[in-house]
């Protein structure tokens, strides 16, 4: 977990935004879940949230606790909402991610949770709904329907989020060209949950607006 915050630097392609805020990593299988930084790619960020004409994709404050009894706790805070980040502490066999929303204010017309998961090309990604494929070049777009609950790659297993969608191939921004990568071995693929922030009479502050869970669990 991060809560690292840094400003932006747009006159240099060598400055990454600091807007992943998570990575998974296991002994036997390597990097599940990236949070590599990027630039101008607010769709990899792990929160982005649209308003006024614009897009903001790095928190304004952040709150980071770490505890090897009762878990971590990762508090992010943007514009419209805030969030909290709980991960129990993780066994062999699962690991826990539990996001709850706080809407704060008018929602925003559009705000989303993304996870970046590094996503093998040439291998077989299987969802709970019955859907096989061989990850490659083709654009891949399933929806809550199509992943029925679970997406099963590479030896491990994410329970998602309802709501949850996952697109692939995305591909992370590469300093040195100054735009996005174009061989498919860098390539991610992001799972999306849209956030429900919706407002509440009376209510500038709403806590528990939205809960979004993952389980990560190895083969």
């Amino acid at each position: 977990l991060s809560g690292l915050i840094s400003t932006q630097a747009v006159n240099t392609q060598f400055y990454l935004d600091r807007q992943g805020n998570l990575s998974v990593f296991h002994n036997k299988l390597g990097l599940i879940v990236t949070g590599a930084g990027s630039k101008r790619q607010p769709d990899l960020a792990t929160f982005f949230e649209k308003l006024q004409g614009q897009t903001f994709h790095m928190p304004i404050s952040s709150r980071l606790q770490m505890s090897d009894n009762s878990g971590d706790r990762l508090s992010l805070a943007y514009n419209t909402f805030f969030t909290d980040l709980y991960v129990p502490r993780p066994s062999e066999d699962h690991l826990q991610l539990r996001f709850v929303m706080t809407g704060r204010g008018e929602p925003p017309p559009e705000a989303q949770l993304n996870l970046q998961l590094c996503l093998k090309a040439g291998e077989t990604l299987e969802t709970a709904a019955g859907r096989r494929i061989v990850l490659g070049t083709e654009r891949v777009e399933l929806g809550p329907e199509e992943l029925g609950g679970w997406i099963h790659h590479h030896g491990w297993r994410l329970k998602t989020d309802p709501m949850a969608r996952l697109t692939w191939p995305a591909y992370p921004h590469n300093p040195y060209a100054d735009a996005p990568e174009t061989a498919l071995e860098h390539a991610v693929g992001v799972v999306s949950v849209p956030l429900k922030l919706g407002a509440k009479s009376g209510k500038y502050i709403r806590p528990n607006a939205q809960e979004i869970s993952f389980t990560l669990t190895p083969d």
